[in-house]
């Protein structure tokens, strides 16, 4: 059983033990109703502790069919693995891990109370450790509001790279806007430092230790970028023949 499982029982079991002391109470000048009544509660709660993990594997065989009969409600265009089909150790009962098919390393988990109300508590990933070149995969379903079945997955394509020890910078088109994303990333972890998004038709600025990262795509009309640096100082840049890559340039 699990913690919360004893929890129950043992608040359980208190509840008994008042109401046995109320009935010796109540009918101590009547020792057998009272021993009888005794004999039930003790019976009813040694039954109820058998019983228990039956209930819960019958009562998450329940909610597994209420959040079957949600997500065909709510998501008929959508296929979904759901699991635990059956009552795990490890899952609260009425808890499910949900993901669209076509998405099977991304998901939300779903609890189902005692009134059938489903409802998304969290996301998870189940994705591997990326390779460094396939950081930019990371923001496809945290770019914008956190992950739900109802989010709708950015269109993001990276068009250049560029890495220097743990800093790794990538030049992208997220819905159709140029953008760069910075990242740090080392065999202990990784993560993401900065994302900036331009106009469809801008172009993108982000300095990170002590590089200047510039990124504009083909349809920039203008054959300069010209940007003010955090220090102050202006710089202007020919990016005619730099158009839908990344550019980067050492901070003086």
């Amino acid at each position: 059983m699990s913690p919360s499982d004893i929890i129950s029982l043992f608040l359980i079991g208190v509840a008994v033990f008042i109401a046995i002391l109320f009935v010796w109470f109540t009918f101590r000048k009547r020792p057998k109703p009272a021993i009888a009544l005794i004999v039930i509660l003790v019976t009813g709660y040694i039954g109820y502790i058998l019983y228990y993990p039956t209930l819960k594997i019958k009562t998450h065989a329940k909610r597994y069919e209420q959040i079957t009969d949600y997500l065909v409600e709510n998501y008929p265009d959508k296929e979904f693995n759901i699991s635990p089909k059956q009552y795990e150790a490890g899952y609260r009962v009425g808890e499910f891990n949900v993901n669209d098919i076509e998405t099977p390393t991304i998901g939300v988990m779903f609890r189902v109370d005692d009134k059938a109300k489903a409802t998304q508590i969290s996301s998870w990933s189940s994705k591997d450790y990326p390779k460094q070149q396939e950081l930019w995969r990371e923001i496809e379903y945290s770019y914008g509001e956190p992950y739900t079945l109802d989010k709708d997955i950015a269109d993001i394509t990276k068009e250049d790279e560029w890495i220097k020890g743990v800093l790794t910078a990538f030049a992208l088109t997220i819905d159709g806007m140029p953008a760069i994303a910075l990242f740090n990333y080392s065999e202990e972890g990784y993560g993401l430092l900065d994302l900036q998004q331009g106009d469809r038709d801008g172009f993108v600025v982000i300095e990170e230790e002590g590089f200047i990262f510039i990124y504009a795509d083909e349809r920039y009309e203008r054959e300069t970028v010209t940007t003010i640096l955090k220090n102050g100082n202006e710089i202007t840049l020919n990016i005619a023949q730099q158009k839908g890559r990344l550019i980067v340039e050492t901070q003086q």
